[in-house]
């Protein structure tokens, strides 16, 4: 009876354990963006520093550096690059082509402020954050756990 009594409390921190760390990455847009929809190829040439225009407006990328996860996700998931070989090809274009590079932020609150007042602006986010904010808009589920 002890013994699974200790199995029954095992199981259920490991269950609560991986349901505390179970989330999604979302693309978000501010609530008043006309932006409806984004596609993967969309998404991927606004955050390697192409001009991609979606509802009349030129599209602003912002990387979310807040948390190393999201950095592998935005890697592996999003532009589909190692982090040497993205930050070669930005500087590239940046170079060559005058580019604008994507705005940065190592706050989330602060990405998602700045979100929320640009409709230009596309960035990504945990769904838990953006849930939380009814300024910004979900357009779609990026990413998994």
């Amino acid at each position: 009876m002890k013994r699974t009594r200790w199995l029954l409390i095992i199981v259920w921190m490991a269950i609560g354990t991986s349901a505390a760390h179970a989330d999604s990455v979302v693309l978000i847009v501010g609530a008043s963006s006309p932006i409806q929809q984004l596609s993967s190829v969309e998404l991927r040439k606004v955050f390697m520093g192409f001009d991609v225009v979606s509802a009349g407006m030129s599209l602003r990328a912002a990387r979310n550096r807040s948390d190393p996860r999201l950095e592998q996700i935005f890697f592996q998931n999003i532009v589909d690059l190692s982090e040497l070989v993205y930050e070669r090809q930005l500087l590239a274009r940046k170079v060559l082509q005058a580019s604008a590079l994507p705005l940065e932020f190592l706050d989330d609150s602060r990405l998602l402020d700045a979100v929320a007042r640009d409709p230009r602006i596309v960035s990504y986010t945990w769904a838990t954050s953006a849930a939380k904010r009814s300024d910004v808009r979900i357009l779609r589920l990026l990413w998994h756990d």
